[in-house]
C-alpha cells in the first residue's frame, strides 16, 4: 500500500471510483440533508486540491489501483485566537472492500503529517451523526469538542 499525493493524471480515477461513490454515500446516508445535484456530480473533480499549497489530496494506491483517499486544507486561525493554523479534513473515503485494515488511519496519518510540515496545531474533522464506522475512528483518534447541529429554513 502506498499513499502520494494525487496528481491531474489521476483526476478521473478518482472522481469515477473514489469521489462519486463517496457522495453516494453520503447521500444515503443523510438523503434529506444530502440530496445530490446529479450536474454537480457529473462536474465534480480533483482540481481544488491541485496546485494549492493550502489544499491537498492524497490518494492510496493498493495492486495498481486507487484504494481511497482524504483530502483537506490548511486554514488560519482568527486572530483572537493564541494558535497557530490548523488543519481540516474534508473527505476521506476508503473502497467497501478494503475498509477495517487500518487504511484510513494510514490515509490520515498521511494528512496530519502534511499538516504538521505546514505548521499546524490541529486537525479538525467531522462526520454525519448515523456514520457509525466514522464516527468510532474519529473518537479513537481525536478530542470531540464541538458538536454541529443543522436545520433546514422554512420547516414548520
Amino acid at each position: 500500500m502506498r499513499i502520494r499525493e494525487a496528481t491531474a493524471d489521476d483526476a478521473q480515477t478518482v472522481k469515477d471510483e473514489l469521489l462519486v461513490p463517496g457522495f453516494r454515500e453520503t447521500a444515503a446516508v443523510a438523503p434529506e440533508y444530502s440530496e445530490l445535484d446529479e450536474e454537480g456530480v457529473a462536474d465534480a473533480g480533483i482540481d481544488r486540491w491541485l496546485g494549492d499549497d493550502d489544499r491537498v489530496l492524497f490518494v492510496a494506491e493498493a495492486d495498481d489501483s486507487l484504494a481511497g483517499y482524504v483530502s483537506g486544507g490548511r486554514h488560519d486561525s482568527p486572530t483572537i485566537y493564541a494558535r497557530g493554523p490548523y488543519a481540516n479534513v474534508d473527505g476521506l473515503y476508503v473502497k467497501p472492500a478494503l475498509r477495517r485494515d487500518g487504511l484510513a488511519d494510514r490515509l490520515l496519518d498521511r494528512f496530519e503529517a502534511w499538516a504538521a510540515e505546514w505548521g499546524c496545531e490541529h486537525v479538525g474533522v467531522s462526520a454525519h451523526v448515523e456514520n457509525g464506522a466514522a464516527l468510532a475512528l474519529y473518537d479513537d483518534r481525536y478530542e470531540r469538542t464541538y458538536v454541529s447541529y443543522r436545520g433546514r429554513l422554512g420547516d414548520e
